[in-house]
């Protein structure tokens, strides 16, 4: 068995080691080391992986950073509002028409034709046959979003 290294009071990136908890880790032998965030977050680390410089903070500078990441990629992707990718997007697993925008409404045992711009959601009427809702909705596509896409 080998020897523990104290590192009680080290730091590590953001994390400050408080002590060793009664916590272990998954092989149920290795105790985990309590450590305080900068943040103020309290997370359980093991000594190896904080001495090897895997774990530098609670992974509070990961969400941050992804959060910065996604709100530039929103104002590089949108113009006027309106997101170009999802514009783009694949059909939702949900979708039973196989066309983007047409669904099938029971309650009134019509086809419903709708598109989106700028975060809202135009109704483009009710059809009898789905042929109709798809021409509806390709023919809003060429209105609302071509000049997106180009």
């Amino acid at each position: 068995m080998s020897k523990r290294i104290d590192i009680n009071g080290q730091k590590f990136g953001d994390l400050t080691v408080v002590k060793l908890s009664d916590k272990k880790c998954k092989n149920n032998k290795t105790y985990l080391w309590e450590c305080k965030c900068t943040c103020g977050e309290t997370t359980f680390v093991l000594g190896t992986s904080l001495r090897h410089g895997h774990y530098k903070s609670c992974g509070c500078k990961r969400i941050e950073k992804r959060d910065i990441g996604a709100r530039n990629h929103e104002k590089l992707d949108s113009i006027d509002g309106t997101r170009r990718t999802s514009l783009q997007a694949k059909l939702h697993k949900g979708n039973k028409s196989g066309h983007k925008g047409v669904m099938w409404l029971n309650n009134r045992n019509k086809w419903k034709a709708y598109i989106g711009i700028k975060g809202k959601q135009i109704s483009l009427g009710y059809f009898d046959n789905k042929e109709d809702a798809i021409k509806a909705r390709k023919i809003a596509e060429e209105e609302y979003h071509s000049k997106y896409l180009n």
